[in-house]
């Protein structure tokens, strides 16, 4: 377990240059904005166990963590309304590695990961309508009784590697994996969801005990719920497949979406289209794409040859664009773009930094503006 800090900056227009590394020039065309307006940073939690940042449609902020020191921990949350100030820290349940997604209405749903004693880990969820205050917490996992177990042991037994979605019209979709490596219990992906306006389901198998793990998802505006996960069995490279759930049709078959590939991260647009990218046996990142009532196309290599990507993220707004951010050896940061149905564009270098790049992040908005962001000893 890491043991890190939370800090947040926030900006108003694009730097140039930051330290020791140099911004290539603006890629979209037009003037350059003035100096930049970042804002203090706010230190909001010293040690966690885990985090997560939501960002509304109208700007509105709100970051989730969990304490470190005591078993189970609090699972914490603040939020910063568009234009506004950091309000109170608010203890919204117990738990670690929390998950928080907000709709575009602004609703903001959070999910994290329970323990106690004799039972398997679990997974608990709460809700904070726009302008709200959060619900109490509700369980939505099935736990079992394990005579023995004790939570915060290294040896993971029950729920873990939470990932949620919120569609355009309300829908929230939360999967995790659940299993025990060290007590022989194949992983296997499960989900639950929740329509909009309506209570939680009960979970659902997505996959059989085949050792399927690490689970993405994604929800469009009609409420086409999307998983994405990785199967390895021992001695074979791992496979990445995804499925859907239609409303009123329930679950179909699981397509394989590429025959080897690890650590994929998936987005899906208001209408329906979804992208899968991923990382390669060679470092290399590789992507998919499905369109809306289609089939998975054909992996596509995003990543020049010879080049080792450390990290990678994706993110794909309302309307369908998409960017891949890609963390090469050597401190520089690509990025490659996708627009509406078309095609990928080639590496488009952004970063060039002195120190190495071991993780970005981005994000996308429906007007096309990109939030890039790199870290090496910092962020």
């Amino acid at each position: 377990m890491s043991v890190r800090s939370v800090l947040v900056v926030l900006a108003t227009s694009t730097a140039l240059a930051v330290g020791g590394t140099a911004l290539l020039p603006p890629r979209a065309t037009g003037s350059v904005a003035a100096a930049p307006e970042w804002g203090p940073v706010t230190t909001l939690a010293p040690t966690t166990r885990g985090e997560s940042l939501a960002v509304a449609p109208d700007g509105a902020v709100t970051v989730v963590w969990a304490t470190t020191g005591t078993t189970p921990g609090q699972v914490v949350a603040r939020h910063r309304p568009a234009g506004g100030s950091w309000g109170a820290a608010e203890v919204i349940g117990h738990g670690y590695a929390p998950r928080v997604t907000a709709d575009e209405t602004g609703d903001v749903t959070a999910v994290w990961l329970t323990q106690s004693r004799g039972r398997t880990d679990g997974v608990a969820a709460a809700r904070r309508p726009a302008g709200g205050t959060w619900s109490r917490p509700t369980h939505l996992s099935r736990d079992r009784e394990v005579p023995g177990y004790r939570p915060g042991s290294e040896d993971v037994f029950g729920a873990t590697q939470l990932d949620l979605a919120a569609g355009a019209g309300g829908q929230v979709a939360v999967v995790w994996s659940w299993g025990s490596a060290g007590r022989d219990r194949p992983w296997r992906v499960q989900a639950v969801r929740r329509p909009a306006g309506g209570p939680w389901g009960h979970p659902v198998a997505v996959t059989p005990a085949d050792w399927s793990s690490a689970p993405q998802v994604g929800v469009d505006a009609g409420g086409t719920t999307v998983v994405a996960w990785g199967r390895q069995p021992f001695g074979h490279p791992q496979k990445l497949l995804a499925r859907e759930h239609r409303p009123g049709t329930g679950w179909t078959s699981p397509d394989t979406v590429a025959s080897q590939g690890y650590a994929p991260e998936l987005a899906v647009d208001r209408a329906g289209e979804a992208v899968l990218a991923y990382s390669t046996d060679d470092a290399a990142v590789a992507a998919a794409v499905k369109p809306a009532g289609g089939t998975w196309g054909s992996p596509q290599r995003l990543s020049p040859a010879g080049v080792e990507v450390g990290d990678f993220a994706l993110a794909t707004n309302g309307a369908g664009a998409s960017v891949v951010a890609l963390g090469r050896s050597g401190g520089r940061v690509d990025v490659v773009d996708r627009a509406v149905g078309g095609a990928w564009t080639a590496p488009d270098p952004v970063v060039r930094s002195q120190a190495p790049v071991y993780d970005v992040l981005v994000a996308l908005d429906d007007a096309g503006d990109t939030f890039l962001g790199w870290g090496a000893y910092g962020l």
